[in-house]
């Protein structure tokens, strides 16, 4: 009786075993290495791996090539793929010498964590049915043009009709950095996202595709998909900074180059989006993009066996947080929405807007007050979190139909801020990125005292151009102290050119023209104001003086 029992459970075991396995077919893969070793690249020719332009900034900021930028070891792909003729290849991260494999035969499984070299292999989405084999990679055709051109319509000193986008923009006062000429030329930028639906087709790109500024575009999700064909998210998101439709909508960065790269699967929410993510980030790194914007955030999954915790959120545990910090010290700046959690449970923000290093946007509204959505901060080990915000809540975008229409999302907070950072940059390109995110950093409205919904603040972009400037000439610009009584500021300016004198728009329209006068060597500048705005503990008001292409800041303070 007893054999007969324990063999009729051994029976059921066995057929168990195909319906187990069965569960878990296909699927895709995450596949760690334990080295690079027998590698055939080299860091003495990165030029089989890296563009000339990646080789060209890591030169110029003096960042070295190191093994991490070595490709993983081709050897061992083929191996992993050789265990079945079903299996193939994903993506890859050089970075953290992994790969992405689809694996059609569970079988698989077992021969490839075999393999001597493999150190990790990880489920990261379970396929319902087959996936059909890819086809190569779409990509945007282009033409190389210079990399800095400038265009008789946008002429220098003079604002964009910027339509409806302009309280967006001015909020942060980078219209000044438009006005001086720095409007993203011959910055490049890949924006990590979902589909952009008809970005190769809408007016509000077409200077961008006109001038071939549209560099490239991938696929990491499935090479097959016509990423311009598919989710609409990235359209918007793009809007955000590259739309250039004056007296409608003009974004932040108009005149930059740009790479799109979908790595975002719509129809599910998996860890093999991280990866695709990893893919992307490196891809910029490797074609020589100095910003990257990634709308993108994880805290849980369709698979609750991988479902993270706020302790997670400490920039070590995602791999996309991994990897956007070593993006960081390749020397990128990447710009990631802190997440759409505030009125939720999580609250927190997500991954990989927890990484080192990067800029973390929250989102505000069009008076500068923390968006009720919102993620708020710290990170887990402490770090502030978000860095900066801007406009998030009605934000002008365009869409997919041609039309322009208010989106709330700190999905549209980050690539505003993006193309913010790209103008700033390309004003000090000698500076490195942790040089320009910590000026932009300093000039936050609450850099003196972050808190957890809008980290540093908003920051003010002439003061962060004012604080990467080269030591200013000697103008020798006398500011008379506020006058409490008679609220007159006055300046004194010796300078060969006439200064121009800027007040703050709500300001601006309450007072006539600064009276400028020119006596013994001399610009005497008066301006006489009305009641200064109140702030929480004090009126307080900007003023800006431009002379020739030299911009200064002041702020004038009331107790």
């Amino acid at each position: 009786m007893f054999r007969q029992i324990l063999f009729s459970f051994f029976l059921l075991l066995m057929m168990a075993v195909p319906q187990c396995i069965q569960a878990q077919s296909p699927a895709k893969y995450w596949i760690r290495f334990k080295d690079k070793a027998g590698t055939p690249y080299s860091v003495q020719h990165p030029e089989e791996f890296l563009s000339p332009r990646a080789i060209e900034l890591r030169q110029k900021h003096g960042i070295a090539i190191d093994e991490t930028d070595l490709p993983v070891n081709p050897d061992y792909i083929r191996q992993v793929l050789a265990t079945d003729s079903a299996n193939r290849l994903c993506v890859q991260s050089r970075w953290l010498n992994a790969v992405t494999v689809y694996v059609e035969n569970p079988q698989a499984v077992m021969a490839i964590l075999e393999l001597p070299f493999v150190v990790e292999m990880e489920r990261t989405i379970r396929m319902s049915q087959p996936e059909a084999d890819t086809l190569p990679a779409v990509r945007y055709s282009s033409k190389a043009k210079p990399a800095c051109h400038y265009y008789s319509d946008v002429q220098l000193w003079k604002d964009f009709n910027y339509g409806k986008s302009q309280e967006q923009i001015w909020m942060t006062n980078v219209h000044w950095l438009h006005r001086m000429g720095f409007r993203g030329e011959g910055m490049r930028m890949m924006v990590l996202d979902g589909g952009f639906r008809n970005a190769d087709t809408l007016g509000f790109f077409k200077r961008m595709r006109k001038d071939h500024r549209l560099l490239g575009a991938r696929n990491m999700v499935m090479a097959s998909d016509n990423m311009f064909r598919t989710a609409t998210h990235g359209t918007s998101v793009l809007s955000c900074i590259a739309s250039y439709k004056p007296g409608v909508l003009v974004g932040t960065a108009p005149m930059a180059q740009f790479y799109l790269c979908q790595t975002e699967d719509g129809r599910t929410e998996n860890k093999v989006e991280e990866d695709n993510w990893v893919a992307g980030i490196e891809l910029a790194d490797s074609l020589g993009c100095q910003i990257l914007n990634s709308s993108l955030g994880y805290t849980v999954f369709d698979d609750s066996t991988q479902m993270r915790s706020y302790e997670d959120m400490d920039g070590t545990v995602s791999r996309a947080s991994m990897a956007a910090s070593i993006a960081v010290s390749k020397g990128m700046i990447v710009c990631n929405s802190a997440g759409n959690e505030g009125a939720k449970d999580w609250k927190h923000i997500g991954a990989p807007a927890d990484a080192k290093g990067i800029l973390t946007v929250g989102a505000v509204d069009s008076k500068g007050e923390h968006a009720f959505f919102s993620s708020i901060g710290p990170a887990a080990d402490g770090r502030v979190k978000p860095d900066v915000c801007a406009v998030g809540f009605g934000t002008w975008t365009a869409n997919a139909g041609g039309g322009v229409s208010k989106s709330s999302g700190t999905s549209f907070s980050s690539p505003l801020m993006a193309g913010m950072v790209t103008c700033l940059w390309q004003a000090f390109p000698e500076r490195s990125n942790v040089e320009v995110m910590e000026a932009v950093r300093e000039s936050g409205s609450r850099h003196y005292m972050p808190d957890e919904q809008i980290g540093y603040g908003i920051p003010d972009f002439l003061k962060a151009y004012n604080a990467l400037r080269q030591p200013a000439p000697n103008y020798n610009i006398i500011f008379d102290s506020f006058v409490a009584k008679e609220n007159v500021i006055r300046l004194h300016i010796g300078a060969e050119n006439k200064p121009y004198v800027a007040l703050p728009k709500q300001v601006a329209r309450k007072v006539h023209s600064p009276q400028i006068e020119y006596e013994n060597g001399l610009y005497h500048v008066t301006v006489e104001l009305p009641s200064l705005p109140k702030s929480k503990h004090y009126r307080v008001m900007d003023l800006a003086v431009q002379i020739g292409n030299e911009m200064f800041f002041y702020t004038i303070a009331q107790e």
